[in-house]
């Protein structure tokens, strides 16, 4: 089984070269991390992972995670397994559970919320006071739903605004300081394009992601956003299982472009991650073929 989940953070208090912390799922549905250089593209400096003989995690493999802070504690989100219904009185053994949580999985372990077993796709981001999780829930097409939990001072929400989402979308969401908003994107049933959603509580935005055509069906996405230049950058995989990019500057979605330097196809099934750093955007995934070595590649793709 691969890592199908990974999830990159930038701690800039760390160690120069050992700056990105990438985080995946096991083999033994524990929580890995390497610290990769955030000055050039090399190989990881450190790896901390359980063994293959290690005692099995609760940590669902395959399924996607989610690096996030909230008041500057770094915070990973995944899914896990509930744990197993007691033994009656009687020797009956309950039903199984037919939900998985939503949970932190760094630095502690904590159930948020649950979910069906078809709904492995989770997204996070944070205000610096705030972070929002989100993920969905549903059994088709025709329920399903994109859900937030919060951690810190915001209140939870259940969004139905949205076209038709396709089942087993993934999420992608980034927050825009400057406009005190944060969006989700995510990928429609119908057309199979990208959509961009924004829970504004005065005006709820939905907007479809025109140049977003070539989007293979259920997509592993990726979002960072800059600040400084008030843009976002949007990666996700074609049908010919390419890294593309498409970015939103003065409000507007560009072009979708291939990602220079992905000289290796995305391996299906496993997500692709981000996050911005000053010399462009670190972005990291698993190559054709190679979904068994815990191998990431390492693009820095310069921002525009």
């Amino acid at each position: 089984m691969s890592a199908s989940g990974v999830a990159v953070s930038l701690n800039p208090s760390a160690p120069s070269e050992q700056q990105l912390q990438l985080f995946y799922n096991t083999k033994t549905h524990n929580l890995g991390v390497q610290l990769r250089n955030e000055l050039n593209a090399g190989d990881e400096k450190a790896i901390y992972a359980a063994g293959d003989d290690a005692q099995a995690g609760i940590i669902l493999n395959p399924g996607q995670v989610a690096a996030t802070s909230v008041t500057g504690l770094d915070i990973v989100v995944g899914f896990t397994k509930k744990a197993a219904p007691p033994t009656t009185g009687d020797g009956c053994h309950c039903d199984p559970p037919n939900q998985n949580d939503v949970s932190i999985i760094s630095p502690i372990y904590q159930p948020l919320a649950a979910t069906e077993p078809n709904n492995l796709t989770i997204a996070a981001t944070s205000s610096g006071r705030t972070s929002w999780v989100f993920f969905l829930t549903g059994k088709d097409k025709f329920d399903t739903t994109i859900n937030e939990v919060f951690l810190g001072d915001d209140a939870p929400g259940n969004y139905s605004e949205t076209t038709r989402i396709l089942p087993g979308s993934s999420l992608a969401a980034y927050y825009a300081g400057a406009e005190d908003k944060r969006y989700i994107i995510y990928q429609s049933d119908g057309t199979k394009r990208l959509w961009e959603y924004s829970p504004n509580p005065v005006h709820v935005s939905n907007e479809e992601l025109d140049n977003s055509g070539d989007a293979k069906p259920n997509t592993s996405l990726a979002v960072t956003y800059t600040d400084a230049d008030r843009k976002a950058y949007l990666y996700y995989v074609d049908n010919s299982d390419q890294l593309r990019v498409m970015v939103k500057s003065n409000g507007n979605w560009g072009a979708s472009a291939p990602v220079p330097h992905a000289a290796s196809p995305v391996e299906p099934g496993t997500q692709i991650t981000v996050v911005a750093a000053p010399n462009g955007n670190h972005v990291f995934y698993v190559g054709k073929g190679q979904a068994a070595k815990f191998q990431f590649h390492h693009i820095i793709d310069p921002r525009s």
